[in-house]
């Protein structure tokens, strides 16, 4: 199961907001990123959307625990280190699939709202779901209802490990 993910966008807290939408969250501020926002889902899963500026970067931190604990939502120096530092990318090999209780039309509106590319798909006749390009630029993939419940089904080591075994594409 995803605990949260992070994702950086050029408006992060309009980005936030989709998510909420998208896992019927609650958004507010994430103090330990300046600038960053997250979406939190009310339904108890834990499941987090933290939407950081899109020149923000992670970099290891230094040291080892010596036994001290933050005293708020700030990182230790031992902990990973999130600075605005980084050049925004045009793309990366990064993506996520998260399930919504949102129908596919209402996932592709709100992509449309924000002018990002919003796309039905059905992966290999076994699932379907949303691509939501946030900023046009980073893959997440929404489960819609169906497609989550295709999904469960079908993504188990026996099922998959089934399909995945078979001659590559375009082998026959």
């Amino acid at each position: 199961m995803i605990a949260h993910i992070s994702i950086p966008a050029r408006d992060p807290r309009a980005t936030a907001e989709v998510f909420g939408r998208i896992i019927d969250g609650e958004v507010m501020p994430f103090p330990v990123v300046e600038g960053a926002w997250v979406a939190i889902a009310r339904d108890g899963s834990g499941l987090g959307v933290e939407v950081v500026p899109d020149a923000s970067a992670h970099h290891p931190g230094e040291g080892l625990p010596d036994g001290r604990v933050s005293d708020g939502p700030f990182v230790m120096p031992w902990e990973t280190q999130i600075r605005q530092d980084g050049a925004p990318q045009d793309a990366s090999g990064f993506h996520v699939a998260i399930t919504s209780k949102l129908q596919p039309e209402a996932i592709i509106a709100l992509g449309a709202e924000k002018g990002w590319r919003a796309v039905h798909c059905d992966r290999g006749g076994v699932f379907d779901l949303v691509e939501l390009w946030i900023d046009n630029r980073f893959l997440v993939e929404v489960l819609p209802p169906k497609g989550s419940e295709r999904y469960h089904a079908f993504y188990t080591p026996e099922v998959a490990g089934k399909m995945f075994a078979g001659p590559p594409p375009g082998a026959l």
